[in-house]
C-alpha cells in the first residue's frame, strides 16, 4: 500500500526537488550578481573548464596542477563567500512562509523623508543608504557603528557640519541606523552630470554594487536625488518621496528611468 502511494507521488516529489534547487540557485545568483563575489565564481568556473579541457586533450601537467590545488580552491571559495552564504540563508528565512516567525520591520519613511526635506532646505549634504537584501559588510566594518532607531533628529544631527560623523553616508536597515561615516565606492558612470560632486558619485557607486535605495541631499543646490540600480532621478520633490520610496523598496521595484519618463509625461 505504502509502496503504491510512494510510486504515485514520486513524480511530484521530483518536480518539487527541481523547483527547490532552481529557487536556491536563482536566489544565490541574485545575491551574488551585484557583488564582487561573482568575479570569484567566474574565475572558479574558468578553472573547472580548464580542468575538463585538460582531461579531454590529455594535458597531464595542467590536469595534475588543477587536481592538486582544487581542494584548496574550494576551501578558499567557501571562506571568501561566507558573507554571501549567510545572506542566502537569511533570504530563505525572509520567505513569506516564514514571515509569521519574524515579521519584517517597516522602514520609518516619514522620519527619513522629513530629515531629507529639512537637510535639503538647509543645504546640508547627506547620503542616506536604505538597505534591501545585499548587506555591505566591508563598508560596515570600516564605519562608525550607531545601531539606533531611525529618527529625523538623529539623522540631522549626524550630518550637521560640526559633528565628527557628517562626512560619509548613513546606512539604514529596517527601522535602525546601523552605521554612520560610511565611505562608499566612487562610480565612474558617465550618466552623472559633471556638476555633481563626490557625494553623488559615491551614492551612484553604492547603487551599482548593491540593491540599496540611496537618497542624496546636495549642499550646493539643495536638491534631493534618488539612486537605485545604477540609475539616478534628480531632482525629486519632498512630496514625491514617499510614493517613490515605497515603490523602490518593494519586491518588484520599477526602474528610475521608467519613473522619470512617467514624471515627464505628467508634467507635460
Amino acid at each position: 500500500m505504502l509502496e503504491t502511494i510512494w510510486n504515485t507521488i514520486r513524480p511530484f516529489v521530483r518536480v518539487i526537488d527541481v523547483i527547490i534547487v532552481a529557487f536556491l540557485l536563482y536566489r544565490a545568483y541574485i545575491l551574488l550578481s551585484r557583488t564582487r563575489a561573482m568575479q570569484l565564481l567566474i574565475g572558479f568556473g574558468v578553472i573547472l573548464l580548464l580542468d575538463v579541457l585538460a582531461r579531454r586533450f590529455q594535458m597531464e601537467t595542467l590536469s595534475w596542477l588543477i587536481t592538486n590545488v582544487s581542494s584548496y580552491l574550494v576551501f578558499g571559495l567557501i571562506v571568501l563567500l561566507q558573507p554571501e552564504l549567510r545572506r542566502l540563508f537569511a533570504e530563505i528565512g525572509k520567505m513569506p512562509i516564514f514571515q509569521w516567525v519574524s515579521p519584517p520591520v517597516m522602514v520609518p519613511l516619514d522620519e527619513i523623508i522629513a530629515a531629507a526635506a529639512s537637510m535639503a532646505r538647509s543645504r546640508t549634504g547627506s547620503i542616506l543608504v536604505l538597505m534591501k537584501e545585499i548587506r555591505p559588510h566591508g563598508i560596515l566594518e570600516n564605519s562608525v557603528r550607531v545601531d539606533a532607531l531611525v529618527s529625523r533628529e538623529l539623522l540631522e544631527t549626524i550630518f550637521h557640519k560640526d559633528t565628527p560623523l557628517h562626512d560619509g553616508a548613513v546606512i539604514i536597515e529596517g527601522n535602525r541606523i546601523l552605521a554612520a561615516s560610511c565611505y562608499l565606492p566612487l562610480s565612474s558612470s558617465r550618466s552623472l552630470k559633471k556638476t555633481l560632486g563626490a557625494r553623488h558619485r559615491a551614492a551612484m557607486g553604492m547603487s551599482e554594487e548593491s540593491d540599496a535605495v540611496i537618497l542624496v541631499t546636495s549642499e550646493e543646490s539643495g536638491k534631493i536625488s534618488v539612486m537605485h540600480n545604477g540609475e539616478i532621478l534628480s531632482p525629486v520633490r519632498a512630496g514625491e518621496l514617499k510614493s517613490l520610496l515605497n515603490d523602490m523598496l518593494g519586491k518588484t521595484p520599477r526602474s528610475l528611468a521608467e519613473i522619470a519618463e512617467e514624471k515627464k509625461a505628467i508634467e507635460t
